[in-house]
C-alpha cells in the first residue's frame, strides 16, 4: 500500500474508532478514553492504537489499556461492519502520555512567562 493510501486509512480507523468508543461500548472504563493517533503497518496488517484518557486515574497505565485489549477483538469486528476493506488490521492499543505531557509544558512555559511580567 502506497504512504497516501496507509495514511488515508489511518485517518478513517482513527474516527471510526472513536465513535465506537464512545457510542458502541458500554464498558464504563472505556468512557473517557480519546484516540490520539493509529499508525497503520504498511501492508495494512496491524495498527497501533495510541490512546489517552482525559478523566485523571490511579490506575497504571497496563490497567488502563487492559479492558481495550480484552475488547479488541469485538472492537476490531465493529470496525470491520463500517468500513469497505478487505481484512481489517489487527488492534494494537498503546497508552499515550503525549498529551499530559503536553498540558506540563505548555504549564511550565505559563509559570515562566508569569514569573516575567
Amino acid at each position: 500500500m502506497n504512504s497516501r493510501k496507509v495514511e488515508q486509512l489511518s485517518g478513517r480507523i482513527r474516527m471510526l474508532l472513536a465513535d465506537i468508543l464512545s457510542r458502541e461500548i458500554s464498558d464504563p472504563r472505556l468512557s473517557c478514553i480519546s484516540v490520539n493517533r493509529v499508525e497503520l503497518a504498511s501492508d495494512g496488517s496491524f495498527a497501533k492504537i495510541f490512546v489517552s484518557s482525559y478523566s485523571e486515574s490511579d490506575l497504571s497505565v497496563s490497567e488502563r489499556v487492559k479492558p481495550l485489549k480484552k475488547a479488541a477483538g469485538y472492537i476490531r469486528h465493529l470496525l470491520s461492519r463500517r468500513m469497505e476493506i478487505r481484512t481489517v488490521p489487527e488492534l494494537r492499543f498503546i497508552w499515550d502520555d503525549s498529551v499530559k505531557e503536553g498540558e506540563q509544558v505548555l504549564s511550565l512555559l505559563r509559570s515562566l512567562e508569569d514569573g516575567r511580567n
